[in-house]
């Protein structure tokens, strides 16, 4: 149980907000509305997705 856990909180938040910064700070470079988009979301749900799935697992 405590591996799973750790893995979905700890290490999928983790690697969704690295791909989120990613996206947000190239699409801010390059002035593409749809990469900044995708930033802002893929960090929004790293942020959001523990709480949801850990409230289910308990």
């Amino acid at each position: 149980m405590v591996q799973s856990v750790i893995v979905y909180s700890e290490i999928i938040p983790t690697i969704l907000a690295v791909m989120g910064i990613f996206f947000l700070c190239s699409g801010v470079l390059d002035h593409n509305r749809a990469y900044t988009t995708l930033g802002v979301f893929l960090f929004i749900l790293a942020v959001v997705l523990p709480f949801i799935i850990l409230t289910s697992l308990i």
